[in-house]
C-alpha cells in the first residue's frame, strides 16, 4: 500500500467550512481596504482556489463579485489553460457548473499577469484585490514581492492554502515570526 502522507497527521475541515472561512477572510480584508495574498502551488492548488472563488463570486448575495483576482504565476497560468482543455473530465459537481456555460477558471475581474511588469503593477493598484501567486511555501517566485508589499500592512491578509514545511518563509510567517527577511530587507 502506498499512501501520500503530507497531511496524514491532521483532520481536515469540511469543504464548506473552508470555503466559508475564505469568504469571511476576504470580506473582512476588503472592509479594511486591504489585499488578500494567497501563496499557492502553481499546479492543482491555484486551480482549486480559482474554482472556489468562482463559486463565491457567483453566489446570489456575493459581496466579492467586483473584487479583482490576480493569478500571478506564469506556471499557474499555463497549468490553468491545461485544466481548461480537460473540462469534460471533471467531477459531477464541476460538470453541472460547466453545463450551465460556466468555466470554473474564468470569471469577471480575473486577471492573469504574464510579465514581470504586470506583476509589479499589482502592488500599486488602488483598492482591494485577491492575489494568488507562487511559490506555495513563499521560498521563491513572485509571491515574495507581494509579501514584501502587503505583509506589514495591518489591513491586508495572507491566507495559506497549502502545507508549509519547516524553515520555509511560509512556515515562519504562519508560526507568527514578528520580522522576516525578504530580499535582504526586514519586513514586519
Amino acid at each position: 500500500v502506498i499512501m501520500e502522507a503530507t497531511y496524514g497527521d491532521r483532520l481536515h475541515n469540511e469543504i464548506q467550512q473552508k470555503n466559508s472561512a475564505l469568504h469571511d477572510i476576504i470580506i473582512d480584508t476588503i472592509a479594511r481596504n486591504g489585499n488578500v495574498v494567497i501563496p499557492s502551488f502553481a499546479i492543482e492548488r491555484t486551480q482549486e482556489i480559482l474554482y472556489v472563488l468562482n463559486m463565491l463570486k457567483e453566489a446570489k448575495d456575493s459581496k466579492i463579485r467586483n473584487i479583482p483576482v490576480y493569478v500571478d504565476s506564469p506556471l499557474a497560468i499555463n497549468a490553468t489553460k491545461i485544466f481548461q482543455s480537460f473540462l469534460p473530465y471533471f467531477d459531477e459537481d464541476a460538470q453541472k457548473l460547466i453545463k450551465t456555460g460556466d468555466d470554473p477558471f474564468d470569471f469577471p475581474n480575473l486577471k492573469f499577469t504574464h510579465t514581470p511588469d504586470e506583476s509589479k503593477a499589482i502592488n500599486f493598484t488602488e483598492g482591494s484585490s485577491i492575489i494568488i501567486s507562487a511559490s506555495g511555501m513563499c521560498e521563491a517566485g513572485r509571491i515574495k514581492h507581494h509579501l514584501k508589499h502587503n505583509l506589514w500592512r495591518e489591513e491586508s491578509s495572507v491566507v495559506f492554502v497549502g502545507y508549509q514545511a519547516q524553515n520555509t518563509l511560509g512556515r515562519r510567517i504562519k508560526d507568527g515570526e514578528k520580522v522576516v527577511k525578504i530580499f535582504g530587507e526586514e519586513i514586519a
